[in-house]
């Protein structure tokens, strides 16, 4: 028989918390549940406390806010611990969008996919709050791009994670609202499988009690991704410019002059574009990390140039740097998505 323990992460709760806690209560006295004060100060702490008298909750108090993905790790070591009976943890949001019987169904869906990851998955309709609908919508084609990741609910607060995934999402990045994004990158990563239970969609107040900074936090939650354009971009300007002036001093259009200025220009952006994605956007060391980029590059450079070559012979166009500009385009996709998951994957 499995035991879960419901884990409710909650900075400033209102009386929302205790109408869940009354409601689960209700039909469960005995399910463990584990509150996280993620700061949120003096005034807050009555609420907490009439949690933990009248529903019998176990809390942790922390003295500052840290966010969402610090009080879920908070959790995990705690139950890591602690609660060595405890087989899963269920997370639900403090604010009353999840109901009981939706945290039920998902249960019963872990308890038949006890290896996997299962995500309370909400329907997106007009009902939908635009700030929450506009992140996951974004979130969720990024996941597909990047990752191969397709879930319809990419931020959905009711998780059903198996106790053995803990230690592993425990280190994963991200103290705030990037932190779920990242778990369901680490658990396609470690090659868990993902299910999706779906639930009712319920908003109470218009989502006006979230802590989602749409601003702030969906910059953390796309970093990595905006920070590879914008050095794809600088890195891009590079390259054509120096293939532009190549191109200008060969002053003719066959093969071999495309495939030197395609090596040439290539070779100085190149090293510029390690650097920066190295350091600055993906900032792991991995292991044969420069060698495993230039051999990318070499495929890049030759694909490139037959492509660009091919493009030119057809059309007769004269417009060879207008063709690069679309062929290198197209191959930008393919780059990212061989330097995340091989070059500069975690080890």
């Amino acid at each position: 028989m499995s035991r879960p323990m419901i884990v409710i992460p909650s900075l400033e709760p209102d009386q929302k918390l205790i109408h869940l806690l009354d409601t689960i209560r209700q039909q469960d006295t005995k399910i463990p549940i584990l509150i996280i004060d993620d700061g949120s100060g003096p005034d807050f702490k009555h609420i907490f406390q009439e949690a933990e008298t009248n529903y019998n909750t176990t809390n942790i108090y922390r003295p500052i806010n840290q966010g969402k993905g610090a009080a879920l790790k908070i959790a995990m070591d705690h139950i890591i611990k602690n609660e060595p009976e405890i087989d899963k943890m269920v997370t639900i949001d403090s604010d009353g969008q999840h109901s009981y019987e939706d945290m039920v169904k998902t249960i019963q869906m872990s308890d038949q996919h006890p290896d996997g990851l299962i995500l309370g998955t909400r329907q997106f309709d007009e009902k939908i709050p635009f700030r929450s609908k506009f992140g996951n919508v974004i979130t969720r084609n990024i996941l597909k791009w990047t990752t191969g990741i397709e879930i319809e609910d990419t931020q959905t607060g009711l998780r059903v994670i198996p106790r053995s995934f803990l230690p592993v999402l425990q280190t994963v990045d991200g103290d705030r609202f990037e932190y779920e994004t990242n778990m369901l990158i680490e658990t396609k990563k470690q090659g868990w499988p993902i299910y999706s239970q779906p639930i009712t969609t319920t908003y109470i107040e218009g989502n006006a009690s979230s802590h989602f900074r749409i601003i702030a936090d969906s910059i953390a939650i796309y970093g990595v991704v905006f920070k590879y354009i914008l050095s794809s971009i600088s890195s891009f300007i590079v390259d054509i410019v120096a293939y532009s002036i190549l191109i200008y001093l060969f002053n003719q259009l066959d093969f071999a002059s495309i495939l030197f200025a395609s090596i040439g220009s290539r070779a100085i952006s190149s090293l510029f574009n390690y650097y920066v994605n190295q350091k600055f956007v993906f900032a792991r060391n991995t292991p044969y990390s420069l060698l495993k980029y230039y051999a990318l590059v070499v495929v890049q450079i030759c694909l490139s140039a037959v492509l660009v070559y091919a493009v030119h012979a057809i059309l007769q166009s004269e417009e060879v740097v207008a063709v690069k500009v679309i062929v290198d385009t197209l191959l930008f996709v393919l780059s990212y998505y061989v330097q995340k998951n091989f070059i500069f994957k975690e080890v």
